[in-house]
């Protein structure tokens, strides 16, 4: 999926075309009209039809047989949990927290593993970064996810230590882009370390951490001879290192982009203008995300005086024509950037932004493990890993999450609008 030109010659030819069609992106049919026509509006009335689907029937029968099966094995179990989402329907997060630990510890005597890892989860949202591990941890030992290699926190002086924060092709990128300090810290007491990410991320990584062997998925590794080999995952360093906040704020190590790549496309972005640059990403295709109306991100747009670059993948070419509209001077789409194929130069296009304004993606896991100023707007759904009972969270310090909080949108804006202003007006 390629993202609109910004350069002239040959790819701003290629920019008239893809405006012209509607087309975005490899194998996509051409459609007519300045916003992609019948065809594109077609495609996108069945994309929201998928989402209505998956959103208020799949998810809710889904949820709806597994409570039903936990009513029938363990009533009192189930009970307790429609408290815990009743809280959480109501964003009441002191009952939620309060809930907490005596529905995990139930989880866990009924053996009900898919409920703990749920409340590890949530732990993680509601502040207690030190139960989420210690309930994933358990939850590992019960599923039997432990491995008799994995690290118990013993010396590693005669190991070779492999760190894997990719275990599986359906695994997503963000696992681990906030851990490159942990892993640093590990390795300070290994014979060798190796990691294991998922093959876009290892020019990132390797910058990063130059005395680390970091190798793609699924990497066949053998120890180094004289040495036994200790398995480690991002829980596993979690467990044994620690995950308390000042622990983890102790060891937060930024990713590194190519510094010379960045400064190229900054200068490339800015032009010659005193304006600062900011990265935008709005929108997502996974039906459990509430996202604001693209009319509130073009007033964003508008109203601040930045020059605002897309990281946006996917279909998009109506909200691009609208942000377009609401600053065609000041808002960019490098079609150069395609984190779909080098997340490499994705973190050189980052490491060249002042700030990044943003919904829960990848992009905002790599911008806060880079230490990027970040303004993250989170929905009140309750399903990504983003704290509700604060606007920080000690694995990326340099990322600021503006809750919906009950509010609606326009509201949110208004204090995103106040707090990028701040920031920028910070910068440097």
């Amino acid at each position: 999926m390629r993202r609109k030109e910004i350069h002239p010659g040959e790819a701003g030819r290629r920019v008239l075309e893809l405006a012209a069609t509607g087309r975005r992106g490899y194998g996509m049919p051409a459609t007519s009209g300045p916003r992609g026509g019948p065809r594109m509006a077609l495609a996108s009335l069945k994309q929201s039809t998928a989402k209505w689907y998956n959103r208020h029937v799949a998810d809710t029968v889904k949820n709806l047989r597994r409570q039903v099966r936990r009513a029938v094995r363990h009533p009192g179990l189930a009970l307790a949990y429609r408290g815990f989402q009743r809280a959480v329907e109501r964003h009441d997060w002191p009952d939620a927290h309060r809930r907490l630990a005596p529905l995990a510890a139930a989880a866990e005597r009924a053996g009900d593993t898919r409920l703990l890892a749920e409340m590890a989860f949530s732990a993680e949202r509601l502040g207690e970064h030190e139960l989420s591990t210690q309930w994933a941890m358990t939850n590992a030992r019960l599923t039997g996810a432990r491995a008799p290699t994995d690290w118990q926190g013993e010396d590693l002086r005669d190991a070779t230590l492999l760190i894997r924060f990719m275990e599986s092709e359906k695994q997503g990128l963000a696992v681990g882009l906030n851990m490159a300090g942990t892993v640093a810290e590990a390795a300070r007491g290994a014979a060798r370390t190796i990691l294991v990410v998922e093959r876009r991320l290892v020019p990132v990584f390797a910058r990063t951490l130059p005395g680390v062997d970091v190798r793609a998925f699924p990497a066949e590794v053998q120890p180094t001879a004289g040495t036994r080999l200790v398995t480690a995952n991002a829980l596993t360093l979690k467990a044994v290192l620690g995950s308390s906040p000042p622990a983890v704020a102790a060891r937060f190590l930024p990713l590194r982009a190519d510094a010379a790549e960045a400064a190229r496309l900054r200068a490339q972005y800015q032009a010659g203008r005193a304006l600062p640059v900011v990265g935008l990403s709005w929108w997502s295709s996974h039906f459990g995300k509430d996202l604001p109306d693209i009319g509130l991100w073009a007033g964003l747009v508008r109203s601040t005086p930045a020059i605002f670059v897309s990281l946006q993948y996917g279909e998009v070419a109506a909200d691009l024509a609208a942000l377009r509209a609401a600053a065609p001077d000041r808002f960019l789409v490098d079609e150069s950037v395609d984190q779909m194929v080098d997340m490499d130069r994705f973190a050189a296009q980052l490491g060249a932004l002042d700030a990044v304004v943003t919904i829960s993606n990848t992009g905002a896991h790599l911008a806060g493990g880079m230490g990027v100023p970040t303004q993250l707007i989170r929905d009140d759904w309750f399903r990504r890993a983003w704290p509700v009972r604060s606007g920080h969270t000690p694995w990326y310090p340099h990322i600021q999450v503006l809750g919906k909080d009950g509010r609606n949108w326009a509201t949110v804006f208004e204090q995103l609008r106040a707090a990028l202003t701040e920031r920028l007006q910070r910068r440097g």
